[in-house]
């Protein structure tokens, strides 16, 4: 099977995971309300922790983090095998070290359409009138299967800036910014540098603030939630 129609599998399977919001099925399925029409009307954990409270956003989190996951893996799956481009070549000097390109692009590039397919999915979800989430928890899984070290490093952050703050969304945008200086400290490491994973590193974290503008507002003005606040609290 050739490079691009495995990639448009990618994305098509990555995409209908995605989709599957689970806010959305957890309000649905177990309190016959629909998320959207509370609080923030976001499908995210951090309205359904405001609004139906811990157990409904652990099971929205732990789904939406494992159809990132699984989005990942099936697209390790297919490109099982593939050959590699080349042996590697030197590319650039760095603090002293030289810095290879990495030779397996194709199946890189794979991996990262399952991540921009698994968020475009969770936050447009063709299930639900393409209204959903705003991404942090799918792109948390997804990296999870595809850069496991760096992304571990940047969650550190988010729980110590969420316990801290009691502000979800404040870890969600200070957070994943971070996830270019670890992935610039991993080339630095492993001494091997990936395309694909760099632009990753600016674009994600790039959409992720972008999904959060309204809660950036909110934060500017003393009014966004904190966990643990009384739902009614303005």
């Amino acid at each position: 099977m050739i490079f691009w129609v495995k990639w448009i599998i990618i994305f098509i399977e990555a995409y209908l995971l995605g989709s599957l919001s689970f806010s959305i099925i957890v309000s649905k399925g177990i309190y016959k309300k629909d998320i959207r029409s509370f609080g923030s009307g976001n499908a995210g954990m951090t309205n359904v922790l405001r609004t139906f409270g811990k157990k409904a956003a652990a099971l929205t989190i732990t789904g939406d983090v494992l159809k990132g996951t699984v989005s990942v893996l099936v697209a390790r799956f297919l490109f099982l095998g593939t050959p590699v481009t080349e042996e590697l070549n030197f590319a650039f000097n760095m603090f002293g070290k030289e810095i290879y390109f990495s030779n397996n692009i194709y199946m890189e590039i794979g991996l990262y359409i399952a991540v921009l397919g698994a968020f475009l999915g969770h936050m447009f979800p063709i299930y639900f009138g393409f209204k959903g989430g705003k991404g942090v928890s799918v792109i948390a899984g997804s990296m999870i299967a595809v850069t496991p070290i760096t992304l571990l490093t940047a969650l550190m952050l988010f729980f110590i800036i969420v316990f801290t703050t009691k502000i979800v969304s404040l870890g969600s945008i200070i957070a994943p910014p971070t996830y270019i200086i670890w992935t610039f400290i991993q080339v630095y490491i492993t001494q091997t540098v990936s395309v694909p994973n760099l632009i990753a590193a600016v674009v994600f974290p790039s959409a992720i603030i972008w999904s959060h503008r309204t809660n950036i507002k909110r934060l500017l003005n003393g009014t966004e939630y904190k966990f643990g606040q009384n739902k009614d609290k303005k």
